[in-house]
């Protein structure tokens, strides 16, 4: 099965425990469902309007146009939800002494910002070690959610770069 509800790394996979696995994979297989049922929707509309000769109008795109984003938004609450349950399930305590600011009332911007700087300005922008001790970061893995990737792609990048 492809995970496309969320946009998480392998590595942020494997570090969730079996419980948020089994909710990730029911908001996907809901997911998939609401997909299904859309094509099967428009299937039957398409069918209709060609038994009645109207095909050709406007009328099925407009359809189209306002069923997928009737189940797209769907689709959100979805997604939405799974990361909420995410985001508070895999938190950790604050309590540990971590050498960024810990605290999951900030936005998922706010964390990233923290998160970047600290890394940038503790390693003094030398790319290949920012990278390095990121990749060992237990923290940021849950801490950042989605966005863990997007991070790791910018720190990535700057080790591409050379500079």
């Amino acid at each position: 099965m492809t995970i496309d509800i969320i946009s998480y790394t392998a590595e942020q996979f494997a570090a969730l425990t079996a419980e948020q696995l089994l909710e990730v994979k029911t908001a996907q297989l809901q997911k998939n469902r609401l997909l299904l049922k859309l094509e099967e929707e428009k299937e039957k509309e398409k069918q209709r309007l060609l038994d009645n000769g109207t095909f050709l109008s406007p009328i099925w795109a407009l359809y189209c146009e306002k069923l997928t984003a009737e189940y797209e938004q769907e689709i959100t609450q979805v997604r939405e939800a799974l990361l909420f349950y995410l985001q508070y399930s895999s938190k950790v305590d604050e309590g540990d002494g971590f050498p960024y600011l810990v605290d999951y009332s900030l936005s998922l911007d706010e964390r990233v910002t923290i998160v970047k700087e600290y890394y940038e300005t503790t390693y003094n922008k030398d790319w290949a070690a920012i990278l390095e001790a990121y990749k060992l970061d237990r923290v940021a893995v849950a801490y950042l959610g989605e966005y863990y990737g997007a991070l790791y792609d910018h720190f990535n990048a700057g080790v591409m770069a050379g500079t």
